[in-house]
């Protein structure tokens, strides 16, 4: 028998590496965006779960709350910057106004903000 060269060795090492990142490739490129394998196992038995269902819009919420949260601390800052102590912030999704309750002194204000730029657009004495 005879004995492999180094050169020869060393082809067939490269060669089968190539050919191992070729099917990793191939695979990566067929399987289609955001498929999941345990959804065709799972899917059928808790598509019509009311838990499931329950739950699965918890993330839909978290995520509105997160974006939201973010806008109305920064309008707080802004008002809390002017001079006022924030009471109230509300800031509703699509919306263009910010809504700020606010304080200063004794007396009570409603601010309003304009969102994304957080200009104030208007100052009522409550």
């Amino acid at each position: 028998m005879k004995a492999l060269s180094s050169s020869t060795l060393k082809n067939v090492i490269s060669g089968s590496i190539v050919a191992t990142l070729l099917a990793v490739t191939t695979g990566c490129v067929t399987t289609p965006g955001g498929y999941n394998v345990y959804d065709d196992i799972y899917g059928d038995v808790y598509k019509d779960n009311k838990e499931h269902k329950k739950h699965k819009n918890k993330h839909k919420k978290a995520d509105k709350n997160v974006y939201s949260a973010a806008i109305e601390r920064r309008a707080a800052n802004k008002v809390s910057s002017m001079g006022y102590r924030v009471k109230d912030v509300k800031y509703k999704k699509g919306d263009r106004k910010i809504k700020v309750k606010a304080e200063r002194g004794r007396d009570d204000y409603k601010i309003e903000l304009g969102y994304p730029s957080y200009n104030v657009i208007k100052i009522k004495k409550d």
